[in-house]
């Protein structure tokens, strides 16, 4: 797996879910400049976006 993944350094830190342990989440995305978040979270998933991230369930994003 290792040479496969790519590893992302957390350069912002950020206080925006409701639920503060999906942050980590957050910053994941931003600091890896991620173009979409998948996640069956709800708590994720009712910010509709974040920093212009879309945050979707995987089914939406294989639908297209």
């Amino acid at each position: 797996m290792r040479a496969l993944a790519t590893f992302v350094e957390i350069t912002t830190y950020i206080r925006a879910c409701r639920d503060p342990k999906d942050d980590k989440i957050l910053e994941l995305a931003v600091s890896g400049k991620a173009s979409v978040v998948l996640s069956g979270d709800n708590d994720l998933l009712s910010m509709g976006s974040f920093r212009g991230i879309p945050i979707l369930r995987a089914a939406q994003f294989l639908a297209g």
